[in-house]
């Protein structure tokens, strides 16, 4: 039970970290920041903290083929820090957050083709039900026709932002599978965190003028890249944790309980609309989620 409730609250704590960071880059408030420097202080603040952990870390056994890993994963989590932030920033937390459960359909084709694994007839029917879920997010589109749901979800700028992120994220994952398995949770993430600073300072310098690094630099910057920054931290120690007490699967799935607490979130905190049939949809693709992870072996 322990294992489950700390898995739960990774989930809340991933929810509220997208709702700080649709917050923290809203374009109507005038202290907003931009997305971009958001993630690049983000990955810079998690790299300090974690610092103090190098001398815990094995890296006797590093290669070409893990440092091919690492470079691979490490530009692939950085457009997706910039796509995820852009993807709340767009669009409403009740409509985007649930579509991170995508990510696990979506790795059914990258987990055979990177490590070779594959599902049984379970795992694509929790891929069936996740799609189902998806399909319910604009139901109140279907006044326009069966394809009507599908086609409003693509024309949300903030939903395909968010779309691309689930799927990037599923070539990243078994890529940082391996890397974990190399050097630990917190070698990877230090390394990982460090790369991705350093292929920040390069897009800061390619876009020139339209990043200014002198934007972090205030007190009310420093606190809200800090802030979250510490529940990205927070969340990912208490996913370590919570994996001693459960199986893997487990914490994985009820991770994605994000979406379901990200449509309260969104309803509470910005009044979004048609709450209830978003809460119907994420719900089935949580679903869909647990079907996977505990009969589909993935």
């Amino acid at each position: 039970m322990i294992g489950i409730f700390l898995a739960l609250v990774v989930a809340f704590i991933k929810s509220l970290g997208e709702l700080a960071g649709k917050s923290f880059t809203d374009i109507k408030k005038n202290d907003s920041l931009d997305e971009y420097t958001l993630a690049w202080g983000t990955r810079l603040f998690s790299f300090i903290l974690l610092l103090p952990f190098i001398f815990f870390v094995d890296f006797n056994n590093l290669n070409i083929e893990f440092i091919g890993i690492l470079l691979a994963s490490s530009l692939i989590n950085a457009v997706t820090t910039i796509t995820a932030l852009k993807a709340v920033k767009y669009g409403d937390l009740s409509l985007v957050s649930p579509l991170t459960a995508l990510t696990i359909p979506f790795l059914f084709v990258t987990s055979y083709f990177i490590s070779g694994e594959l599902s049984n007839i379970y795992g694509a029917a929790g891929v069936a039900i996740i799609f189902v879920g998806t399909y319910f997010l604009n139901i109140q589109e279907i006044r326009g026709g069966f394809l009507a749901p599908i086609r409003a979800l693509i024309e949300n700028l903030g939903a395909r932002y968010m779309l691309v992120t689930a799927i990037l994220w599923s070539v990243s994952s078994p890529l940082d599978k391996l890397g974990v398995l190399q050097v630990g949770a917190i070698g990877w993430m230090l390394l990982t965190n460090a790369v991705i600073s350093l292929i920040f300072v390069g897009i800061m310098l390619v876009m020139g003028k339209s990043m200014n690094p002198k934007s972090m630099l205030t007190k009310k910057n420093i606190l809200k890249i800090g802030a979250l920054s510490i529940l990205t931290g927070a969340a990912a120690f208490l996913q370590m944790l919570a994996l001693k007490y459960t199986l893997v699967i487990y914490v994985i799935a009820l991770k994605r309980a994000s979406g379901i607490f990200s449509v309260f979130l969104g309803y509470f905190m910005y009044k979004e609309k048609n709450i209830v049939a978003k809460f119907v949809a994420a719900a089935i693709m949580l679903a869909g989620v647990l079907v996977i992870s505990i009969l589909g072996n993935i």
